[in-house]
């Protein structure tokens, strides 16, 4: 990992807001969200049955905690990237055994990062610094109550079956989608916290990259600058009707953007 961006080198945003990295489809879908039926007995009912209580029961009790002393460089990057967009509250750190490049953020109260070993052995310091900055993000904007809700509704569908218990409403297919809809797009204003924390373009295109589908094999001679163009030929389908709406429609069962268009966007802010 030499090479990488001093700690120094870095600015520390202070009174950096959400409002001012967030981006606007984040806003509008968020609001789409909110006037969309149930929700609110839906928050109740997580509340009522103690979810965010069981999946940090989960969490702890399954994951390796990271600290000072049993990971000193993961726990600097924690702090370090709470540092530079300004986050006072600091989540605990997880590393988890996945099988694969991830990472995600439970908890409202007490925030939980939980990070792949995968992802901790195939990244850089710098990259860790995005993805860590792009969870820390999602605490800064208050999305985590969402992320939980969204995880809740297939949980509660399994657990209820063919009992209502008055949550009919719940499992509504507007109300799915409109979660998915919005957990999409809050990720590209994590993006940009994961931007604002690493600050260094071409790091947040390497995570891009190997989140695509990078062989490890080329990580060496990894190229932004195809990537790139690819971002950019991918924003150019925008102008034929036929791959707007196929974009969209394969998009609809989905947690994540795709990779591609999370690149695109983020040059786009940038």
């Amino acid at each position: 990992r030499s090479g990488d961006v001093a700690m120094a080198q870095r600015k520390t945003l202070v009174g950096l807001r959400p409002q001012s990295y967030e981006h606007p489809l984040d806003r509008q879908a968020l609001d789409a969200l909110e006037r969309t039926g149930g929700l609110k007995t839906l928050v109740g009912k997580v509340n009522e049955w103690g979810f965010e209580r069981m999946l940090r029961v989960q969490l702890t009790g399954s994951h390796l905690r990271v600290s000072a002393d049993t990971d000193p460089e993961l726990h600097e990057l924690l702090q370090g990237a709470a540092r530079c967009i300004d986050l006072p509250l600091i989540p605990e750190l997880y590393v988890a055994a996945t099988g694969e490049l991830n990472a995600f953020t439970s908890g409202v109260r007490s925030p939980i990062v939980v990070l792949s070993a995968e992802m901790v052995d195939a990244f850089s310091a710098d990259e860790l610094q995005f993805v860590i900055g792009h969870e820390l993000g999602h605490v800064k904007s208050a999305h985590v109550l969402y992320y939980q809700l969204a995880e809740f509704v297939p949980v509660s569908g399994e657990i209820l079956g063919g009992v209502t218990l008055g949550l009919g409403e719940l499992a509504g297919a507007g109300l799915q989608m409109a979660l998915l809809n919005w957990r999409r797009m809050s990720e590209l204003s994590a993006d940009r916290a994961g931007l604002l924390a690493c600050q260094d373009a071409n790091v947040a295109l390497t995570v891009m990259m190997k989140m695509a589908g990078l062989p490890k094999s080329r990580y060496a001679s990894a190229n932004t600058e195809d990537f790139i163009a690819q971002a950019r030929a991918f924003e150019a389908m925008d102008k034929e009707a036929l791959n707007w709406i196929a974009r969209r429609l394969s998009a609809m069962g989905t947690t994540h953007p795709w990779t591609v268009l999370r690149a695109r966007e983020l040059l786009a802010w940038i």
